[in-house]
């Protein structure tokens, strides 16, 4: 990878720099902004698009049959996952967490749908039922399937599950774990994804072991066996920032707004100090990061 090999390059310090101090470190990182933030600088370095409402409506899916009657509730499901966009209407997905947080959104997965005609609508709540039957929890979900089990067919529920899966998650999708001076990604296919889904839904204890439960719409799974089963992954280490030219242009960038404040509240000086400052700066780049 180019920021691995290149680490001491200017370019590669700055990208650090961006990640480190707007997404990864303690101070932002558990902003629901660094999220989007982290997705602006992928767009803006691979020149495509963050998508928005109306870029996702752009994007536009062949549904298959299987859904005859729920065609558009299952789009909306896939389009929503799109969070990068590219001119040629490739997208990825992106999942952005803090260390401590083992639970992955993985957004809407239309609950309707896949529990239609298993006689359990009354059991689709958050809430405990008084069996102890629901999707707001492993214990919940374990007492439903057990449920669709006697009631219907478990192989039907997976059927549904494993066919929803593929056409809803069928983007790629990009992990990012920000954890103050580290950061890790992930990197897996829709295929990969799909295959996991697959494999572990053969019987309703490994299901329980990817799926957590459902919040809302949404589905929630388990982070941690994402990623053992990832092929794909980079960590990124921004502990050598401070030693580095990076730590020049900080101190600099805080001396310049503070002069922007002081030359606006009547200290016409500070616009001189700024440009000694400035020359300083160049001086010192000149003497000890010539040629990074």
């Amino acid at each position: 990878m180019y920021l691995q090999e290149n680490k001491h390059t200017f370019n590669t310090l700055y990208i650090y720099n961006y990640l480190y101090h707007f997404i990864s470190s303690n101070e932002v990182a558990k902003r629901k902004t660094s999220a989007r933030v982290f997705e602006d600088l992928l767009a803006i370095l691979f020149d495509a698009q963050v998508a928005d409402t109306k870029q996702r409506k752009n994007l536009s899916y062949e549904v298959s049959d299987y859904f005859v009657n729920v065609k558009d509730n299952i789009a909306s499901n896939r389009r929503e996952k799109a969070d990068v966009i590219f001119a040629n209407g490739y997208s990825f997905s992106i999942k952005t967490l803090i260390a401590k947080n083992k639970e992955i959104n993985m957004g809407s997965f239309e609950k309707k749908v896949l529990f239609d005609s298993l006689k359990v609508d009354n059991y689709l709540s958050e809430r405990t039922s008084s069996d102890g039957a629901g999707v707001g929890s492993k214990p919940q979900f374990l007492k439903l399937l057990t449920l669709i089990e006697t009631l219907s067919s478990y192989e039907l529920f997976r059927e549904k599950f494993n066919k929803m899966a593929e056409f809803i998650y069928a983007d790629d999708l990009l992990l990012s774990i920000k954890d103050d001076t580290r950061m890790q990604l992930y990197f897996l296919s829709g295929k990969e994804l799909i295959d996991l889904f697959h494999s572990l839904s053969e019987d309703k204890n490994k299901f329980l072991s990817i799926v957590n439960r459902y919040e809302g719409n949404s589905l929630r799974i388990d982070r941690d066996i994402l990623i053992h089963k990832c092929s794909m992954s980079l960590s990124l280490d921004f502990s050598y920032l401070n030693s580095s030219v990076m730590r020049l242009i900080d101190e600099f960038d805080y001396l310049l707004h503070e002069s922007y404040v002081r030359y606006f509240n009547g200290d016409k000086d500070s616009k001189n100090k700024a440009l000694q400052n400035l020359e300083s700066l160049f001086k010192q780049f000149e003497a000890q990061y010539k040629g990074i």
